[in-house]
Order: C-alpha cells, then structure tokens, then sequence
C-alpha cells in the first residue's frame, strides 16, 4: 500500500496556510456588511441624483396645469391657447375669459411656477408660440390683450402660450 520514498525538497517545505484558512470572527463579518452597506448606498445615491438631475431637466417646467383634470374635447379649428400668470395680480384668469369671450380655444389660466412648483416672476408680458404657423392666431390674441411681443419658442409644449408680465394690464373696455 504505502511505500516509502526518498526524502526531497518537497517533504522540507512549510505547510501551505494563510488568512483564507482562519476561522471568521463576528468583528469580520460586522466588517463585510458595513463594506457592502456602504456600497449599496453609494449605488443607490449616485441613482437618486440622476432621476432628480433628470426630472428638474423636463421640457415642460413652468407650466402648471389648469384645476380641471380632463379638459372637454374641442371642436374648435383654432389652435390651443394657455394663459400663464407671472404676475402679481393673478389676472391669467381674466385674460383667459377676454380670449373666450372673443372666440379663442383657451385650454388652461393658471400661475407661472418653476420645477419646484414656486411662483416665477417675470417683467414683461410676451406670446410665445411653437411654429410659425401660428403667427397670426397669436398677432390677433396680441391685439386683444394690449400688444405683447410674439416670440417662437419651445418652452411651452402648447402651440401658444401667453405668459403675463408684472406690467400686465387688463385692456379697458
């Protein structure tokens, strides 16, 4: 069975051993899962910050839906007007109900507010529109509501949206 052999440089070496061998203390493991903790916070962190850097990134800040969930369907062939005060006086719902009354589809009156749904302040009262063929719908709103500048812009996702100025003055009639 077992034969004896020669005496080499094999039998003179140490015994292979080393820390992979020891026996694991509770101090290690506490170790290992503050170690794995740590790091599964530091994922989920560097996840969170994308979503919010993301989310404040949207194309449709500043626009605060009117209070009325599901607007009706509308037949109507103008295109969709939202009023948007950045104001003082809150007077978006006023001017909605002038463009109304003279026939304009006005989806929505509502505040101007930022990502964080505060108010936005802002001088000067101007028509922005999507495409510039909405040019004359807008011309003709200006003229109702006392002349504001028309500018193209992709800021609001509506093909046009007044935005009231702090110099805003509802028109006499």
């Amino acid at each position: 069975m077992a034969k004896k052999f020669p005496i080499d440089e094999f039998d003179s070496a140490t015994v292979h051993g080393g820390r992979h061998r020891a026996r694991r203390t509770a101090k290690d493991r506490i170790y290992e899962w503050v170690r794995i903790f740590v790091a599964a916070a530091v994922v989920a962190g560097v996840g969170y910050g994308t979503l919010k850097y993301v989310e404040n990134s949207s194309v449709f800040d500043g626009y605060l839906p009117s209070s009325n969930a599901s607007p009706s369907a509308s037949t109507d062939t103008r295109p969709g007007v939202v009023v948007l005060d950045g104001g003082d006086e809150n007077l978006s719902g006023a001017a909605g109900q002038i463009l109304k009354d003279a026939g304009y589809n006005v989806t929505g009156a509502s505040v101007l507010v930022d990502a964080d749904k505060k108010p936005v302040k802002i001088k000067t009262t101007v028509i922005t529109i999507t495409d510039e063929l909405f040019r004359a719908d807008a011309e003709a709103i200006a003229a109702k509501i006392g002349n504001p500048e028309v500018v193209i812009s992709p800021e609001f996702a509506g093909p046009i949206t007044v935005v009231l100025g702090s110099n805003y003055k509802l028109p006499q009639e």
